[in-house]
């Protein structure tokens, strides 16, 4: 059983949203609710991406759904993706909110600039639905960086991944294109990191030299000028990937703070494309991945770049 939570707008984008009071499976409680449907057609409509549980998408019709579960069926298509300039919604619920920045965007506010970044936009989106919402920062991703980040929703889930950061994040990858050709496909970076009153971090293998900064990467694509690499850090410290990598000849394209001396893309070549976590309120591990920006993988196989 399940009771009607609402019905979406009249017109071009008709919706209605059923609230699950009884574990059942997605199909049958289709079956239920939707009674001038076939079988065939409610199966049709879950793969032409009309059916969303929560805020996701699917279109699995075995899924299972608990109590409280918000099914909502779109009647005029398929759900869209929603996203902004600048960036794209990747994952939402009452709870936390992933998106994909831009590079080029700020994560939050400075003192200079206000108005346009990824947590004033996404505080407007959420504050569409209800306009008493706020947005909490769990973390932030540089300007120059695109990709994977997590705003909360409330000051409790906020304060839950703050706490237990290090626990609670299980995996971040990163993307990067560097200066050269690498040698090895597989290697670790381990150096001491340490901030000047400039703000540039510089990398040493003095232990006095400051907090060590551990980094592993393996090789996605190369050729004579650069290499495409997956990063991962065992440590999170400042620019720690954007300094390892310039203090062994290899810095990050177009970023020139680091050492770069080119910048075709027009953008830093740094992303953020997996971000895995143990969900705030489920306790339950999420992950979350992007794919290749299509930048990256132009600069390999575009004429423009062959030099």
């Amino acid at each position: 059983m399940a009771k009607k939570f609402g019905k979406g707008k009249t017109g071009a984008n008709r919706q209605s949203t059923f609230i699950v009071e009884e574990n059942t499976a997605l199909l049958e409680f289709l079956l239920v609710k939707i009674k001038d449907k076939s079988r065939n057609k409610i199966k049709a409509m879950l793969a032409h991406k009309q059916i969303k549980v929560g805020n996701d998408v699917t279109t699995q019709f075995n899924q299972e759904l608990k109590p409280n579960d918000k099914v909502t069926v779109s009647w005029d298509g398929p759900f869209k993706k929603v996203s902004y300039q600048g960036l794209q919604i990747v994952f939402e619920d009452d709870q936390i909110i992933v998106i994909n920045k831009r590079s080029g965007l700020l994560s939050v506010g400075t003192a200079k600039e206000k108005s346009m970044t990824a947590y004033r936009i996404v505080q407007d989106h959420i504050q569409q639905d209800d306009p008493a919402a706020h947005l909490f920062v769990v973390h932030r991703l540089d300007r120059e960086t695109s990709g994977l980040m997590v705003f909360a929703k409330n000051r409790r889930a906020q304060q839950e991944m703050q706490d237990t950061w290090s626990q609670t994040v299980l995996k971040r990858k990163y993307l990067v294109v560097a200066h050269k050709t690498f040698e090895k496909d597989v290697d670790t970076i381990s150096s001491y990191l340490k901030e000047s009153k400039a703000l540039i971090v510089y990398s040493s293998n003095n232990p006095k030299e400051g907090k060590q900064g551990v980094s592993h990467y393996s090789v996605v694509k190369k050729n004579e000028y650069y290499t495409l690499l997956e990063a991962w850090q065992e440590t999170e410290l400042k620019h720690q990937l954007r300094a390892q990598l310039s203090a062994i000849k290899h810095p990050i394209l177009g970023d020139k703070k680091y050492g770069s001396t080119e910048n075709p893309l027009g953008r830093m070549a740094f992303h953020a494309k997996v971000l895995t976590f143990i969900h705030p309120t489920t306790h339950q591990e999420v992950t979350f991945e992007t794919k290749v920006p299509d930048d990256f993988l132009m600069i390999f196989r575009h004429k423009y770049y062959e030099r």
